[in-house]
């Protein structure tokens, strides 16, 4: 078993700086790769269109999508559950520039379950076979900018009658950084909504629809560094 395990990133040096660690502790006895996707421009940053581009230069068996602030504790699993989808996110803490806990008041009120157990919640870090990957075609790349690509993500299994479980156990550190929710006026936050709304109507759309110009470059400890810029969608219908 080979692990991919993908880190769209941009702009957030210090927060690589400590994920890698824990991961290089989490597979260290294991055969894995790692993928830092970084989006090289100034635009909206586009997850679905980095995660589409990663995975094709990944070579595992097993993929793993992971935000860089998620941070694993020692009883996280990156095992799938039962061979289906899998979330190993159970729990969450929310951690200040110093590494101590936020208070609750310090947290969008929206997550302050996320302690005791993060709910329905779709996002963070997942994962899933290569198989089940191109099965649902991979993310939709038309969405831009924050929010709602995950949960679409989630439907296409579904779509595909795939189980998604959620491991029992698997505490995780959110690292600070800002609100990257942006206005609700805001034109690609609103076509996002749309998106999910209508998602039947793409998943047609997928991994193979996305091209992007990438520079690719191997560093030290297994970990493979794409720079990702001038995003390019592609109708192959």
């Amino acid at each position: 078993m080979k692990y991919s395990i993908i880190i769209p990133y941009r702009d957030r040096e210090e927060h690589l700086s400590i994920l890698l660690p824990a991961l290089y502790e989490k597979f260290h006895n294991k055969e894995y790769e790692i993928i830092v996707a970084e989006q090289n421009d100034n635009e909206k940053f586009r997850l679905s269109s980095l995660y589409n581009i990663a995975f094709k230069y990944t070579s595992g068996d097993l993929i793993i999508f992971h935000d860089v602030d998620y941070v694993p504790s020692s009883n996280v699993s990156y095992q799938l559950k039962n061979n289906h989808p899998t979330y190993p996110v159970r729990q969450v803490l929310f951690l200040n520039n110093d590494l101590t806990l936020k208070n609750d008041n310090d947290i969008p009120s929206g997550y302050h379950h996320f302690k005791n157990d993060v709910g329905n919640h779709w996002g963070g870090v997942f994962m899933m076979s290569r198989e089940d990957f191109k099965l649902i075609n991979g993310f939709n790349p038309l969405y831009i900018g924050w929010g709602k690509e995950e949960e679409e993500t989630h439907l296409r299994l579904l779509e595909k009658n795939l189980i998604c479980e959620r491991n029992d156990e698997g505490l995780f550190y959110a690292l600070d950084h800002y609100d990257n929710c942006p206005s609700i006026t805001d034109s690609n936050f609103i076509e996002n909504h749309h998106l999910l709304n209508n998602y039947k109507n793409n998943l047609h759309i997928g991994y193979q629809n996305i091209l992007a110009d990438v520079e690719e470059f191997i560093t030290k400890n297994n970990i493979k560094w794409l720079k990702i810029n001038n995003f390019k969608y592609e109708n192959t219908n």
